[in-house]
């Protein structure tokens, strides 16, 4: 059974509450806090283009080889980039445990559009390229999957195709996905 925490208001806003772009990053950043609670000490990122997708590495703690991993989806006609500050935000609250926050540009999108990806340009194939990164990059299975709004769709199709085996045996399923969609 995959648990999916999708949410338009953190446990502190009335659910009344008119949802601005500006609350809506308040209550991701507080549920995200709640699951991923501590401060970091040190903020790091990195960049890094594949044949497949392009991402953008951020750590809680660089000098310490990562243990667990989130991935950060954006919405249609984003990228990768629209997360950074949020991600170093989360970054500097994780845990003491070293995590590496992965922003994901998906295809056609960010710089994965200047990646020829064979079409048809769906969930389906979407959800396949972060399958592919993971593979591509010796990676171990993300323990976090978070998305907005297509990246949300992206990340359900992602845990679904995991928990029915479309990626071999030997995947993990996300110990945790997000979608925030307005």
């Amino acid at each position: 059974m995959i648990k999916v925490a999708s949410f338009r208001h953190c446990c502190v806003c009335p659910p009344t509450q008119k949802m601005s772009t500006a609350r809506r990053g308040i209550c991701l950043r507080h549920n995200l806090n709640r699951l991923l609670h501590g401060p970091a000490l040190v903020r790091h990122h990195t960049y890094r283009s594949l044949q497949t997708l392009a991402y953008e590495e951020i750590k809680s703690l660089p000098e310490k080889p990562y243990e667990f991993t989130a991935f950060v989806l954006h919405g249609l006609l984003g990228s990768g980039r629209n997360w950074r500050s949020f991600s170093r935000s989360l970054a500097s609250y994780l845990s003491p445990a070293p995590w590496r926050i992965v922003l994901v540009d998906l295809r056609n999108h960010g710089k994965s559009a200047e990646i020829e990806l064979l079409p048809p340009h769906n969930l389906d194939n979407a959800a396949k390229d972060l399958a592919n990164l993971v593979r591509a990059e010796g990676w171990d299975w993300p323990d976090v999957v978070m998305g907005h709004s297509m990246g949300g769709k992206v990340a359900l199709q992602f845990a679904q195709s995991c928990a029915n085996g479309d990626y071999g045996d030997n995947v993990s399923l996300p110990k945790q996905v997000f979608t925030c969609t307005v």
